[in-house]
């Protein structure tokens, strides 16, 4: 038995809480918010088989809606590219995918402090030993034989761990993307075809936005990536009124939300394993590059991570946790390194670049959605991007480097040691980060 400590209560921390529990592990799950405030103030896509990925039961179908139907548009409204759910795709009330999550955890018997914030890791050489928290004003220390970093993208787990861990505790500002959100009353009960649009550089700010129109309200995203500059409250009312333009039964009373947030976009991290320490989730890198989804890669790494140290007989070390880097990584993070160098072409580029790609078809449906499942590109695929991709090299020389990595990333990719080996990781990572 051992005794596990979770920094925050994020999705992929609460499913390993939940299973290491199970298993008879001591598990406790620290938590600086009030257990009412967790949870973003909207909803998100997933799919049911999330929970089955992440080996916990499917929630009561009362509080999931069904997903509705997508198109992605391109900065001149040319190209729509649709998308429809299939019919287990759902979307959840952030708000009630976390309580639902605590209260499975509860019930596997996991100890749950709200109000608690994790400060540092509490470090003994070259290996994690527990955490340091704040609670009710006073200092204390937590010792654990295992640290899961689930505190998200600012983590101050992560973000404080030395350098000679391997573990990235910066984050590049190409990988953030300053949000806004709110929900909107709809005052005529309109819906759009299709009724969730997505622009790419809409109102030609350097980012995503959406409009989602329900029969009793309009979601209502505005983002900006984070290299171009902090999101301002005029580039919010300027994309709201474009919106507003074209979408009449957007009215101005906000029903829900309007905060401003920040969120990754960015590939799994080349090392999220240490001695005594796992990260998960945000602060591990588990999203999607270019829309930011990661509550179904951080569900189903939960269940990885539990599954390794679950078969972990001994110490928690690096070279123990390592099987859980690798099985994730196989699973679910190569896949989404194609897509993190599309997304890092997205912050050097300008709107009508992004016409290109998409009227070139080399920016597809099938890259949009990955996440989702494997992401299998043809060969014909390969052949479209290297031509129609070479005017663009002329266009945007940084486009330059995300052209000389394609051949590269899945020999890359593939190459990462399955056993751990502390030379022969230290030169994936290298390989890894040049991508």
């Amino acid at each position: 038995m051992k005794q596990i400590l979770i920094a925050g209560a994020g999705h992929g921390g609460l499913v390993a809480a939940v299973h290491l529990a199970n298993a008879g592990h001591r598990v406790r799950v620290v938590e600086k918010g009030k257990r009412a405030d967790l949870g973003h103030d909207w909803h998100d896509w997933l799919e049911y088989a999330a929970f089955d990925g992440a080996g916990i039961p499917r929630p009561d179908a009362s509080i999931c809606l069904k997903g509705v139907a997508q198109g992605f548009r391109n900065p001149k409204a040319t190209v729509m590219l649709r998308h429809s759910f299939n019919q287990k795709a759902v979307i959840m009330d952030r708000k009630e995918l976390i309580a639902y999550l605590l209260k499975l955890a509860e019930e596997a018997g996991v100890a749950l402090d709200f109000e608690t914030e994790a400060v540092a890791p509490l470090l003994c050489g070259s290996a994690v030993e527990g955490l340091i928290v704040r609670q009710n004003g006073a200092l204390l220390e937590l010792h654990s034989d295992l640290l899961i970093d689930s505190a998200g993208l600012y983590s101050p787990v992560r973000t404080k761990l030395p350098a000679s861990f391997g573990i990235p505790n910066t984050i590049n500002p190409r990988s953030v993307f300053h949000v806004w959100r709110a929900y909107y009353e709809n005052t005529t009960g309109e819906r759009r075809d299709p009724p969730y649009i997505i622009d790419f550089f809409h109102n030609n700010r350097p980012g995503i936005d959406w409009s989602i129109t329900e029969s009793d309200y309009v979601d209502i995203l505005v983002g900006k990536f984070s290299q171009a500059g902090e999101l301002t409250e005029d580039e919010v009312d300027a994309a709201v009124a474009a919106y507003r333009a074209e979408c009449p039964c957007l009215g101005s009373k906000i029903v829900r939300g309007g905060s401003f947030e920040d969120i990754p976009i960015s590939r799994m991290l080349p090392m999220i394993v240490a001695d005594g320490y796992a990260a998960v989730g945000d602060s591990a890198g588990m999203t999607v590059p270019l829309n930011g989804s990661g509550i179904i890669l951080s569900m189903n790494a939960g269940k990885i991570l539990a599954d390794t140290v679950n078969a972990i007989d001994g110490a928690c070390t690096k070279k123990a946790l390592w099987p859980y880097e690798y099985e994730y990584f196989m699973r679910h993070g190569k896949d989404l390194v194609m897509i993190d160098i599309i997304k890092t072409l997205f912050t050097y580029v300008k709107g009508a670049d992004i016409d290109y790609l998409m009227e070139k078809k080399i920016l597809t449906n099938e890259l949009l959605h990955v996440g989702n499942g494997p992401l299998n590109l043809t060969a014909e695929y390969f052949l479209n991007l290297l031509t129609t991709g070479l005017p663009l090299l002329k266009l945007v020389p940084a486009a330059a480097k995300c052209f000389k990595t394609l051949p590269f990333i899945s020999r890359v990719c593939n190459a990462i040691p399955k056993d751990y080996d502390e030379e022969s990781v230290k030169k994936w990572v290298k390989r890894y980060q040049a991508l």
